[in-house]
């Protein structure tokens, strides 16, 4: 899960930095935006700009953002990069910023020809009241982190409650194959074949790959880590085995690990939920952990065709991976003392590919992160190394059962506990 509003649609030559007037006029047309009032759009962004992102659909994640942030009250540039490009931020009404970052055309009028917005960050002082804003969210939210060097609680709220926590589970399959490459069961550089029988659905990419492609176990769990690749989670799943997942879950960290028993895989979780109106997951919820095996053993047959998603929650409380946010906490530094092995080389690579937020490197030197989601559901799990060469890590969950939970606000709050970690 990549925190990602815009992309940018084209690349601004890189100039010697100069005036920033073009980029200060084309800033106010934003901030402009931001507070609700009407623009022309097409005398603001570029012709293909906005064949990307319509009017509708910009004004629709307009609204989306300011929300909770409120509309903008002033936009400065706090990072030129030339004389077309930068980064800056908008200060909002109800004290949050929005960092930006800008392109528009060398040529006059210089419209916007790429614009990203990062998740509004409210402005606090410290971590208690990151914690305040994250406790009167609606539904159940839980946060942990540590300081992994000298052992210290930085923050720990509600770390009782075992919420699903999405693709965060990936992070055991991760931590399985590792322990089995250090005992020399499997190697990084390992090919297997893709099997089109046990395909999965999106988020990823593999699930569009021919059947049989060769591909290492290197490439599965990088694909499965930095953009969740749900099938290559499957294929790493059903090669290592559901039971030794399952098991590697206490070694890591996990205070219950019978809550996921059987360990379920994508596929089988999609066919639950999102097959004859949830009525699967229904039967799942009120089984024990033999007689949920059995059940999915009936799923191998099922067709990708019964799946229909909606975007309502569906049993998130009841039929998902779940952990406290502490167990994930310990989960992360487990595979950070793993990769000191040489074995292990690979997996703080594997974890860096991305960071999810845009985290200042100048203050951590590395960024080690994996979050999942679904439809009412939201987790986000770092393992951080301050540039003073202590380690950290952070977890933090959000779930609701009634409706959908809310990413930008939610990432928002994450990242200013990150800037509020360290000293």
């Amino acid at each position: 899960m990549r925190i990602i509003l815009f992309f940018f649609i084209a690349a601004a030559s890189f100039e010697s930095v100069s005036a920033q007037a073009p980029l200060e006029r084309r800033l106010a047309d934003i901030c402009s935006i931001l507070s609700g009032q009407s623009m022309q759009f097409d005398t603001v962004f570029t012709s293909d700009f906005l064949r990307q992102v319509p009017p509708m659909q910009l004004t629709v994640l307009v609204q989306q953002i300011t929300k909770e942030s409120g509309g903008c009250t002033s936009a400065r540039i706090v990072e030129p990069q030339s004389q077309f490009r930068a980064k800056a931020e908008a200060l909002t009404i109800n004290g949050y910023t929005i960092p930006i970052s800008i392109a528009v055309t060398t040529l006059p009028p210089h419209r916007i020809e790429g614009l990203f917005f990062k998740p509004p960050i409210k402005a606090s002082a410290n971590l208690t009241e990151v914690l305040r804003d994250l406790n009167v969210l609606p539904g159940s939210t839980s946060i942990f982190a540590k300081n992994l060097t000298t052992g210290a609680v930085l923050a720990s709220s509600d770390t009782s409650s075992y919420l699903p926590i999405g693709s965060s589970f990936k992070l055991f399959v991760l931590g399985e194959l590792v322990r089995s490459i250090k005992h020399g069961e499997h190697r990084w550089d390992e090919v297997i074949v893709l099997d089109s029988t046990r395909f999965s659905f999106p988020s990823g990419i593999l699930q569009t790959w021919p059947h049989g492609a060769p591909v290492t176990l290197h490439t599965l769990a990088s694909q499965m880590i930095s953009i969740s690749d749900n099938t290559a989670t499957d294929v790493l799943l059903n090669y290592l085995g559901e039971r030794a997942v399952q098991n590697i879950q206490r070694q890591m960290g996990h205070s219950k690990p019978e809550l996921n028993d059987p360990f379920l895989s994508t596929r089988q979780l999609f066919i639950l939920k999102f097959s004859d109106n949830g009525s699967k997951a229904t039967t799942y919820a009120s089984l024990n952990a033999r007689d949920r095996m059995v059940l999915l053993n009936t799923l191998a047959t099922a067709s990708s065709n019964d799946v229909h998603f909606i975007d309502s929650p569906v049993l998130p409380d009841k039929v998902e991976w779940f952990a406290r946010t502490p167990d994930l906490v310990r989960a992360m530094d487990w595979l950070r003392i793993e990769s000191q092995d040489q074995k292990a080389e690979h997996l703080r690579g594997v974890l860096g590919i991305n960071p999810g937020l845009d985290i200042n490197r100048k203050v951590w030197s590395y960024v080690g992160y994996k979050g999942g989601s679904e439809s009412g559901v939201l987790n986000m799990t770092y393992l951080l190394r301050h540039k003073n060469g202590e380690w950290y890590a952070i977890s933090a969950s959000w779930m609701r059962t009634d409706a959908a939970v809310e990413l930008v606000i939610f990432a928002g709050l994450i990242e200013r506990a990150i800037q509020l970690l360290a000293p």
